[in-house]
């Protein structure tokens, strides 16, 4: 396997890429896989590999994550979070939470037959024995969404929000493994707190986005 660098984003597959990370180096991953919704957004964007629920990752994710302590961060949709469960136990992990990210301000879906979606499901998953850096946080995570008009990414987390997460489940120090990167919130997250980080982001405009975004925090 290569050796560990360090904050960075890798432009590439994440199942290729993760396979070449070292075990038991990663104090805390945090992804937001495709969730197999066949997602488009209002004008059009589509996610790659979003055909069916995305847990490919989860094996090697639980492998790189150190033995005891590691944590797991997997944003998901009510209609296909068993899937990512069942996946996560398969590959070593102990689910120990549901988070829901209040997203204040609600999305479109069937207006007629559908209550209006203002959340979303996080899974949250340990290897070994975790313990909460500091106070016990909260399941409930109150943070607007973005507007569509700033988002770069059709699926874009906000990065106070990804601060909220980094910041109760690890320290200053640590690093972090963001597997789907997208434009970087969660590594922009990241620094922003004394992380290290590393992500791997598979769309070209993607990653360059989201290393632009870093290098703007420097």
């Amino acid at each position: 396997m290569k050796t560990l660098k360090e904050n960075t984003i890798i432009n590439g597959d994440s199942l290729n890429v993760l396979r070449e990370i070292p075990d038991n180096c990663i104090d805390a991953v945090i992804a937001d896989p495709p969730y197999g919704i066949n997602y488009e957004s209002r004008t059009g964007v589509k996610i790659q590999n979003d055909k069916n629920p995305f847990i490919w990752f989860l094996y090697d994710a639980f492998r790189v994550l150190k033995p005891n302590g590691g944590a797991l961060v997997c944003f998901t949709r009510w209609d296909v979070q068993q899937a990512f469960m069942n996946a996560a136990k398969i590959a070593g992990f102990d689910i120990k939470s549901e988070l829901i990210w209040n997203k204040v301000y609600h999305g479109m879906g069937d207006h007629k037959a559908q209550f209006a979606p203002s959340h979303e499901n996080i899974i949250f998953a340990v290897k070994g024995k975790f313990a909460f850096p500091g106070g016990r946080p909260r399941d409930l995570l109150t943070c607007e969404k973005l507007n569509s008009a700033h988002m770069v990414h059709p699926t874009e987390k906000p990065v106070e929000l990804m601060k909220d997460i980094i910041t109760s489940i690890t320290r200053e120090g640590d690093i972090i493994l963001d597997p789907f990167a997208g434009s970087g919130s969660a590594l922009v997250a990241a620094k922003q707190t004394g992380r290290r980080y590393i992500g791997i982001e598979l769309d070209d405009g993607y990653y360059q986005t989201a290393q632009q975004r870093l290098e703007a925090e420097a």
